[in-house]
């Protein structure tokens, strides 16, 4: 599910191209002499030669601008909403005048009572057009909880969720009511009929126009399972499998089911306790990582495509602040490979909501021992044995109490698109 962003944002990566436009631009305009009357805005188009027959009376921040008219080479300043920019005259001539929106521009987004003008400022007078900026389009940084379900509330966070016209969801679900959102963060009562037979990224469509697919953009569409703590169990070793596997804690409703529990003191200094540690493995040296649908689970595709993720639920009052989440994979050299991520990077409130915790696999290491291809991890260690182990690391001086609950561990082709 692709939905094609709007023509008015323009990214940094395309800045080249707009100067080698812009420069092109302006080398074919006659070389006038200098006007000394007042500068006149005919129209304002993007410097993207497609557009040179176009006539904009809106652009996005970020946005490079071809204000077209008459008297512009005496040109000193452009004002949007009021926000002073200073023209640089290499790029102005008497019939065209090239500026880029800054980030620093107001919008109707932040200040309803901005102006929507653009106004052209020289020493022997101005021209005001009436022009509206908006933010750029919407920027998905994180699905809070990637599982969820018809009826939940999906939360997304990220940038510029402002004016938002439709949210799609997998099945292409069009959702146009029920959508709070305030800038940094959207949420929606997810509807009947999620279908990930087309994907699993959500998108966001704005005035400003629509956000890109990403890996920080998908639900959970159910593969990759290594436990579920259910039907689905390598259980290893480490947190008491009779009263730490479980459908109840404090403050904390499951996902589905059972969910893993560490209710403890975690030691300071990086201190060890097997009550922090969920280690899933078949000792039998059964595979427990994913290996279908075959296409996603490849063993030569690179392991930078691939995440480990699992949700994760906390209702504790002390401060997450130097927690961190550890994965752990032990190579066929018997080597432990180590990711560490903070949990305040995900982890957004402790009254017990999920959120979805991503790992790159690329980011396993010790030392110069890394991962290569997916192949790597299907290996497992000297005895055949595939490990997948989840730490509670304590990096701050003090034992900080914690009550985390950790469900639906598994490992996601996170760039495959349907």
């Amino acid at each position: 599910m692709k939905h094609i962003q709007s023509i008015y944002s323009v990214t940094r990566s395309g800045l080249l191209i707009i100067l080698i436009a812009a420069l092109g631009l302006l080398s074919a305009c006659e070389d006038d002499d200098m006007s000394t009357g007042a500068p006149i805005i005919e129209r304002v188009r993007l410097t993207d030669p497609t557009t040179a027959d176009s006539s904009f009376i809106s652009a996005t921040l970020g946005s490079t601008l071809a204000i077209i008219g008459q008297n512009l080479g005496s040109a000193e300043y452009v004002y949007i909403n009021g926000y002073q920019i200073r023209v640089n005259s290499a790029y102005a001539t008497e019939r065209n005048l090239i500026i880029s929106i800054l980030d620093s521009v107001p919008t109707i987004a932040t200040n309803p009572d901005v102006p929507n003008t653009l106004r052209v400022v020289s020493p022997y007078g101005e021209a005001t057009y009436d022009f509206q900026t908006l933010p750029p389009a919407p920027i998905i940084e994180q699905v809070a909880n990637q599982y969820v379900r018809a009826g939940e509330t999906l939360r997304l966070y990220g940038r510029y969720f402002y004016f938002v016209d439709t949210v799609y969801l997998p099945g292409d679900i069009a959702v146009t009511e029920g959508i709070t959102a305030n800038g940094r963060s959207l949420s929606l009562t997810v509807p009947e009929g999620l279908d990930f037979s087309g994907g699993n990224y959500v998108q966001v469509v704005t005035q400003s126009g629509t956000s890109n697919i990403n890996r920080e953009s998908q639900l959970f569409d159910g593969s990759g399972i290594v436990s579920n703590f259910d039907d689905t169990f390598p259980w290893g070793w480490g947190i008491n499998i009779e009263t730490s596997v479980t459908t109840t804690a404090p403050n904390i409703q499951p996902i589905e089911n059972n969910f893993a529990l560490v209710n403890m003191s975690v030691p300071g200094n990086y201190g060890w306790s097997n009550d922090k540690v969920i280690n899933m493995v078949d000792w039998g040296g059964a595979q427990i990582y994913p290996t279908a649908p075959s296409a996603a689970y490849d063993p030569s595709l690179p392991i930078a495509d691939f995440d480990a993720r699992f949700e994760v639920a906390v209702s504790s009052s002390a401060s997450l602040e130097g927690i961190e989440l550890q994965m752990m994979y032990q190579d066929a050299n018997n080597v432990e490979l180590t990711a560490n991520v903070p949990m305040t990077n995900f982890i957004r409130t402790q009254d017990g909501s999920w959120y979805t915790v991503s790992i790159p696999l690329n980011e396993l290491a010790n030392g110069t021992s890394t991962l290569d291809t997916y192949a790597d991890i299907l290996t497992g260690n000297a005895n055949g044995e595939h490990h997948f182990r989840i730490v509670v690391v304590n990096t701050t001086a003090n034992d900080v109490p914690v009550t985390i609950a950790i469900d639906n561990v598994r490992v996601v082709n996170a760039e495959m698109e349907e």
